[in-house]
């Protein structure tokens, strides 16, 4: 089943968080080379961050999260270290800050 960003995210979605496609500021596809899903994740310009996941047979999970806008490297290391408390994997959190997996790894080793 091909799924492309344009079809990921509906008005209907935007609508929930009451915005409208004109609040989207980014929107990006990360896939996973392993499981062969698909991360699409919307930014919008209040800091709300909207994650599907869509596994490779077709399965769409949805989350929504409001990052705070984040100025420094330290506010982005306490953010990093929240989700992972929250149980969010780090492929998760690095595809929400728009960051390497890497990254989110060596925070979190540097507890």
């Amino acid at each position: 089943m091909a799924t492309s960003l344009m079809t990921v995210f509906k008005n209907a979605d935007l609508k929930e968080v009451g915005k409208t496609v004109a609040n989207v500021i980014s929107l990006s596809f990360k896939p996973n080379k392993k499981t062969g899903a698909k991360m699409a994740r919307a930014v919008l310009d209040d800091g709300t961050t909207l994650i599907k996941n869509i596994t490779a047979s077709g399965v769409v999970s949805e989350t929504i999260h409001r990052l705070p806008e984040i100025i420094s490297v330290a506010q982005r290391n306490e953010v990093i270290k929240d989700l992972a408390k929250e149980k969010i994997n780090q492929e998760t959190i690095a595809a929400m800050l728009d960051i390497s997996q890497s990254t989110v790894s060596n925070v979190l080793r540097k507890k």
